[in-house]
């Protein structure tokens, strides 16, 4: 367990910037506004957050390596809580647990967990994010195990409060990412995505700049041209985002369009360098929307370029960031309002 709780505590390396993938993580859910909890596959608590702590009025030395539901499940109530977490690791999904909390010993709250399985490394781990709910007639133990491979209600609560913990860290950044998302949905439904694809993009619109929230806000919001070491740490928030999501298994396939959209089509964009059709279709939508959005909002820096400015702007992009055809699509709903 003590190795476990070190994979999602990493330290800084000595000398370096970058971000290790558990301590962002670990970050992020510090600003999730809801109780939350990550465990072992044994159910032993490894993480968790100052609201889970403040909520249930432990501190960490009381929980960590002792088993949750233990120390927050009444004893009468433990046992159809176990049964389903035991069905989320052995279908490795994601689950809903409705059941009595208690709080300083004493039962007194009903709680709605959504459970998500983390892989790290060769092991799996169990984040758990709870909601206060309404008691139903006589604290029943409600819940079961989704089935993988499309996306309700749960995984959107998940996706939002990601969202959300990135609107506590950097209100704009999360709201460049919200403006993004409607107006990629646009151009999606144009392009006849299916509801699927639609769902993945725009999760994968909310969360894209993830990274950036461990940028060093010196460096993300500097007026005027970046140096070279401070440009270098920047590009690798594509990167660090995409390493948090891949802990959550069902938003691996946000990943590709999260760690390509700043490749550009003639190959000169970053992390990789990929050019053409190579950058993935959505990433490449991605990236002509997320372009428009930054010209025409208001930047801490300057003010926001006119559309029609910004259209002449992403014209002469054509075939060297933006992939052309899509660029075309897009701009056309925009001179049609179509998108604003």
């Amino acid at each position: 367990m003590e190795q476990k709780k070190k994979s999602l505590n990493k330290g800084k390396q000595a000398g370096r910037n970058p971000v290790p993938r558990g301590l962002f993580f670990n970050k992020l859910l510090q600003n999730v506004d809801a109780p939350v909890m990550v465990t072992d596959s044994r159910g032993r608590v490894v993480f968790a957050n100052k609201r889970y702590l403040d909520f249930f009025r432990f501190s960490e030395k009381d929980i960590i390596g002792k088993p949750w539901i233990g120390m927050v499940i009444p004893e009468f109530k433990r046992r159809p809580v176990l049964e389903i977490f035991k069905g989320m690791k052995e279908k490795k999904a994601l689950g809903r647990i409705g059941a009595p909390a208690s709080v300083a010993g004493i039962p007194q709250k009903y709680v709605s967990w959504i459970g998500i399985p983390l892989k790290e490394k060769r092991t799996f781990l169990y984040m758990f994010i709870g909601r206060e709910r309404k008691r139903p007639a006589g604290g029943r133990v409600r819940g079961f195990v989704y089935a993988s491979g499309r996306f309700n209600a749960a995984h959107r609560e998940v996706i939002e409060a990601l969202f959300n913990a990135s609107m506590a860290s950097e209100p704009g950044t999360a709201k460049h990412a919200y403006r993004v998302m409607s107006f990629t949905v646009p151009l999606a439904e144009k392009l006849r995505f299916s509801k699927k694809k639609i769902e993945i993009l725009k999760a994968a619109c909310l969360l894209h700049d993830l990274g950036k929230l461990a940028v060093d806000k010196r460096i993300l919001f500097k007026k005027g041209k970046l140096k070279k070491d401070e440009f270098d740490q920047f590009k690798k928030h594509p990167h660090w985002g995409s390493e948090a999501v891949d802990l959550i298994y069902f938003l691996r396939d946000i990943i590709p369009i999260m760690a390509h959209h700043h490749e550009n089509y003639d190959g000169s964009g970053y992390p990789g360098g990929v050019k053409g059709d190579a950058i993935p279709l959505e990433a490449r939508m991605l990236s002509v929307v997320d372009i428009y959005e930054a010209l025409t909002a208001d930047r801490p820096y300057r003010k926001g370029f006119s559309v029609k400015k910004a259209i002449g702007i992403m014209e002469e992009e054509k075939g060297h960031k933006l992939d052309p055809k899509i660029t075309d699509a897009f701009l056309d709903m925009v001179r049609k309002g179509e998108v604003g």
